[in-house]
């Protein structure tokens, strides 16, 4: 053993020369969306701590995230394989018995000599059986069910008091169906207290260190700071841009994923007006104000990792793990295939590497594992199905494959440079040209001319769907 652990410090120091193996800071942001300046100037969302990050490294535009649902996306991060092979398609899916024999991403790290920490929202948060404790040398433990506890004591802030369905029929509204300033200290906030650790191990560790910090904003509920909220009065708030006849155009099958039974966002909103008029204005604030925050939050570990004098020897990665719906095509939240609920902010700075790049490539974050392990010299686990976007950082122009994003069995989504096609498990389909239609108001499948265009992208989807992973116990 000794022998080993020598030889693979001999190659470290052949590779990177006296500064040694890069520590690595693992960013995960969740349900961060592209409605933000890092996307466009115009965005309404302000990110300039993301923005500072994206100048110091490359910031990939066209970014997907592999799963549009928590568990089954962090877990094709973690395990660098597709929800399609593995069987993790849902928030209850069991993702360590699918994937039982596969070395995660900071295990595998560990094992190569890695101080391993983390902190927030790295693993789905529905419990101690989705987390890996054994991948991290120390582990803060992300609060189960609802990390803002305590709760507001009476009832949600926004004074929802009870879904309303589609039908009429009420019934007990979820806690995280919520928005306004909370807690009343600022410091109790989980990301205060998730990016604090962080720190703390940032300032305390010799290298090398692998730190994931994994910040729960904007994630409902939208809990942040008067200042942040202050940032988006209501009497100029930006709203989403909304088609109001956008779903005529669209098959049974993506009708039946926007609007499933128990979803009742949409028709909640619709009822509550009656009660506040701006109740939908106030939930988009919320968002933004919440964005900003987990902002906020970025801009705190880069402070802090310049501030220890590790920062030119740490190789940074910022991802979200899928983006958010906020009333476009009638639906809120993710859990759907559309560029809206799958497009991420996705940024990699590696010491050596040109700064200020843009990367207009689709990519996923099952390339995350490969990358980080040729980086760092490591030998890369044979299970791995992305790939190593090394080359994209030294040409971003280099040809590039099509992304896949698939939510649930048999449903999959291709982004290419310019088109996004879809087919769902009954054969249904849609195909959308992003250069014309960015919003994807306008479903071109079978119109004239894009029969080869859907065959070209039929040709990514997955030759084989794995039977789902049962629930988690």
């Amino acid at each position: 053993m000794k022998a080993i652990f020598i030889f693979h410090f001999s190659l470290f120091i052949l590779h990177f020369g006296a500064l040694g193996a890069p520590n690595i800071l693992f960013i995960a942001i969740d349900d961060m969306n592209d409605w933000t300046t890092l996307f466009d100037k115009s965005n309404p969302i302000q990110t300039p701590n993301i923005e500072r990050l994206a100048a110091r490294g490359m910031f990939f535009s066209k970014a997907y995230c592999n799963s549009p649902a928590c568990n089954p996306s962090r877990a094709s991060v973690l395990s660098g394989v597709r929800p399609s092979t593995s069987g993790v398609y849902g928030n209850n899916s069991d993702w360590k018995r699918a994937l039982s024999d596969v070395t995660i991403l900071p295990q595998h790290f560990k094992n190569h000599g890695y101080q391993t920490y983390a902190s927030g929202k790295i693993f789905h948060h529905h419990g101690t059986e989705y987390h890996k404790y054994e991948a991290f040398d120390d582990f803060v433990e992300f609060p189960a069910r609802q990390p803002d506890m305590p709760m507001p004591r009476n009832g949600n802030l926004n004074g929802i008091r009870s879904w309303t369905a589609p039908d009429g029929k009420k019934g007990p509204v979820s806690r995280n169906f919520d928005w306004g300033v909370y807690p009343r200290n600022p410091d109790d906030h989980i990301d205060n207290r998730t990016v604090d650790w962080a720190i703390e191990k940032i300032d305390a560790n010799k290298s090398p260190f692998f730190i994931a910090t994994g910040i729960f904003r904007p994630h409902m509920p939208f809990y942040a700071p008067q200042e942040w909220f202050d940032q988006y009065p209501l009497g100029r708030l930006t709203q989403p841009e909304i088609k109001e006849d956008d779903l005529e155009d669209l098959p049974d099958e993506a009708k039946a994923l926007l609007h499933p039974p128990g979803r009742k966002f949409i028709s909640t909103f619709e009822a509550e007006k009656l009660r506040d008029a701006y109740i939908f204005d106030k939930a988009i604030q919320g968002y933004q104000a919440s964005a900003s925050f987990a902002d906020y939050q970025v801009g705190r570990l880069l402070d802090a990792l310049d501030k220890s004098g590790k920062a030119d020897n740490t190789i940074i990665v910022l991802w979200s793990d899928h983006g958010y719906h906020l009333g476009e095509k009638d639906h809120w939240e993710k859990f759907v295939l559309y560029e809206k609920a799958t497009h991420i902010p996705y940024i990699i700075i590696a010491p050596g590497y040109k700064e200020g790049q843009i990367c207009h490539r689709p990519v996923t974050l099952v390339d995350l594992y490969p990358t980080l392990t040729e980086l760092c010299g490591l030998p890369a686990p044979e299970h791995l199905e992305g790939k190593s976007l090394v080359p994209l950082l030294k040409k971003p122009k280099s040809k590039w494959d099509p992304a896949l994003i698939t939510y649930q069995q048999g449903n999959h989504a291709v982004r290419s440079d310019r088109y996004r096609y879809i087919k769902y498990k009954n054969g249904d389909e849609e195909l959308y040209d992003l250069e014309e239609d960015p919003n994807e108001w306008t479903n071109i499948a079978f119109r004239k001319g894009t029969a080869k265009i859907m065959k070209q992208h039929a040709a990514w989807l997955p030759t084989e769907d794995t039977e789902p992973i049962g629930p988690a116990r």
